[in-house]
């Protein structure tokens, strides 16, 4: 899209890529791009009345809150009550492994694997011979 954009709004360019082009295949060019053009408006045509329409019903909304006695910040309030995340419960150790010092290291599987059990895996390791 952007190359196409860069030739057809550079005179020079836009010249060159057409020069090998006869006058029917530039005719042709020429009307597939006035049938885009006229879809092209009537599509914004439709989309600023859109938005028109939209407007004058955000207008008729405020203007009916307001003559109620009402602020939209009474609707949209910062103090609305949040959804209580529930904590999750710990994942019971599926791998056991004892490092050359003497420490034990569990891990459940999930989440990023723990230095010793990366050095156990890089060490010809496999998580099947730790599983607990």
């Amino acid at each position: 899209m952007n190359e196409f954009y860069d030739i057809a709004r550079n005179k020079n360019r836009f010249r060159a890529a057409c020069k090998d082009l006869n006058v029917k295949e530039l005719k042709n060019m020429s009307n597939l791009l006035a049938t885009f053009i006229e879809t092209r408006l009537l599509e914004e045509a439709n989309l600023l009345e859109k938005k028109a329409k939209k407007d004058a019903e955000k207008k008729a909304i405020l203007l009916a809150i307001t003559e109620a006695g009402l602020k939209p910040e009474d609707f949209f309030s910062q103090n609305s009550p949040k959804k209580e995340q529930k904590a999750r419960k710990p994942v019971a150790p599926q791998y056991r492994i004892t490092d050359a010092q003497g420490i034990q290291h569990q891990w459940s599987g999930r989440g990023r694997t723990p230095k010793a059990f990366d050095h156990y895996f890089s060490n010809g390791g496999s998580k099947d011979s730790c599983r607990i």
